[in-house]
């Protein structure tokens, strides 16, 4: 059977991760990996978009799933349940603020850390609670609005060996916001042409390593010092690695010149393909942002 949706627990006891998880397969849902922090969310939700998080509340690292709770809402748009042990009447006003979808207590899904066994096998197990409040907040999230993100990237305007030798009024950084980026990409400007002959198409020298470029609808291009695994971490969903090259901007409101036979999308007056490796992740992307069109 094909799976209803896709879900990502943000939840940092891993036993109890396993339990929703199971509890969630069991009902074809597919989930998405371990997230015990808000960062590892950020991660995988940037790797792998869910359709619902179920948040718990108290996660490890500096931030807690309030906080997620209105990245999600805010940035991302995607809705979210939060499924946590602080279940007191501050907690649950504070949450409120958020607009979550529901607000459970693991002690009405009888998820507990103590005994194992228990959770495992006893008999009185309400799942339906969780599947129903689930299936309602999907079905009110089918069409949501368009988010509004406004944030920036801190990249170089150009190579920077070593920032203690520039004096101080040289501007080596500044800040750029993410709508204004076509794509980043680990190419530089320069053609490679040993390569271009052998694979008979253009292909570029590459930067240095843990470099990548910014290059924006102004053409206008600078340095980011990363490479793009972590820089698919922090930017808005509008974003989708299409190839180990390219993370690109396919947001309708700017210059995405669209897509040709679903295997290349144009952009920025070039044409970039798209790797089967990340053709499925492009394509959910794709009907996420341009579903809200219609």
């Amino acid at each position: 059977m094909k799976n209803k949706a896709h879900i990502l627990v943000v939840e940092d006891k891993s036993l109890i991760y396993k339990r929703l998880k199971m509890i969630l397969k069991d009902h074809h849902y597919s989930v998405g990996s371990y997230s015990p922090s808000v960062e590892k969310a950020i991660g995988n939700i940037n790797k792998e978009r869910p359709d619902l998080v179920l948040l718990d509340i108290d996660l490890q690292g500096d931030h807690n799933g309030i906080y997620l709770g209105n990245l999600l809402r805010k940035e991302y748009n995607i809705p979210f349940i939060y499924v946590t042990d602080l279940d007191d009447d501050q907690t649950f006003y504070e949450g409120l603020k958020t607009k979550q979808g529901d607000f459970i207590s693991k002690k009405d899904i009888n998820l507990t850390e103590e005994d194992p066994i228990v959770i495992q096998t006893k008999p009185h197990l309400d799942e339906k609670r969780l599947i129903r409040s689930i299936q309602t907040v999907l079905e009110l999230y089918k069409s949501p609005p368009k988010p509004l993100i406004k944030e920036d990237i801190l990249v170089y305007v150009d190579y920077v060996q070593n920032t203690k030798d520039l004096d101080n009024k040289t501007i080596s950084q500044v800040g750029i916001p993410f709508k204004e980026i076509a794509y980043f990409t680990t190419n530089t400007e320069e053609i490679d042409e040993q390569k271009t002959e052998e694979r008979k198409k253009t292909m570029y020298k590459k930067l240095e390593r843990n470099n990548a470029r910014a290059y924006t609808w102004m053409k206008k291009s600078y340095i980011v010092p990363n490479n793009l695994s972590v820089i698919l971490k922090k930017v808005p969903p509008y974003f989708v690695r299409i190839s180990d090259d390219y993370i690109v901007n396919i947001d309708n409101e700017f210059s995405l010149q669209g897509r040709i036979n679903g295997k290349r999308i144009k952009i920025a007056d070039q044409v970039l393909e798209i790797s089967d490796r990340y053709k499925a992740e492009v394509e959910k992307r794709f009907e996420s942002l341009y579903e809200r069109m219609k």
